[in-house]
């Protein structure tokens, strides 16, 4: 088994959501760069991913996995290597029949601030889940992981460390290391079986300051048009 680098929640200039300032293939060449062998990219409510996309990245050493950031009952869900169209946006219950050994459904930021964080919601469904994020938006004094760290613990869920990139600024920030063979399914088994290890750094609190700002300002450009 080789020690895969990846990361398994970015979003892309292809987000019909957030503007993004960088394409998928720039994020490719990009994770190419820093040595990545495992990327998802989850835009919102929508898949980037094609033959296309997986033979780019192929061709960089990479493995793309397909994935989206789907709003379930109005909370945030991380879904990888599903069919994505059979995906019910009323009910996060319903996700329970589209379980596969071969797919992957990860709670992402669970206790961060915000309507679409699952907090509560994750404890009530906590069966459907195959692991928890460790999100990169933290500082040493202030950090919205820590009970979702008591939470994984509690339940025996693997944590999954990942950046949630919107800007570059926050790509490579948080990432994991997977032990597995470089391919979806591989990967994906590895994951729910725990053998992954989180690389992670606090940000200082100016650059969390400045993420959130432009992430302001831009999703305020984005509604005007």
């Amino acid at each position: 088994m080789a020690i895969l680098k990846a990361d398994l929640h970015i979003h892309t200039s292809e987000d019909p959501e957030d503007l993004v300032l960088y394409s998928a293939t720039e994020l490719i060449d990009m994770a190419c760069r820093l040595g990545y062998s495992v990327l998802a990219i989850t835009n919102h409510n929508c898949v980037t991913y094609s033959g296309y996309l997986r033979d780019y990245a192929k061709e960089r050493g990479i493995v793309l996995i397909p994935g989206m950031e789907a709003t379930i009952q109005g909370r945030h869900v991380l879904l990888h290597n599903m069919d994505f169209q059979q995906v019910k946006r009323d009910k996060i219950a319903r996700l329970d029949y589209l379980k596969r050994p071969d797919n992957l459904i990860i709670a992402p930021h669970p206790y961060f601030p915000g309507l679409v964080s699952l907090r509560g919601m994750l404890r009530r469904h906590v069966n459907l889940f195959d692991a928890v994020e460790y999100c990169h938006f933290y500082s040493e004094r202030l950090d919205f992981n820590r009970p979702a760290i008591k939470f994984a613990k509690e339940h025996d869920l693997p944590m999954v460390g990942s950046s949630d990139a919107h800007q570059r600024c926050q790509f490579h920030t948080t990432y994991s290391l997977i032990e597995a063979e470089p391919e979806p399914e591989s990967v994906i088994r590895a994951v729910k079986s725990g053998k992954v290890r989180i690389v992670t750094r606090p940000l200082p609190l100016s650059l969390l300051l400045k993420i959130e700002l432009k992430m302001f300002w831009r999703n305020r450009i984005l509604k005007r048009f």
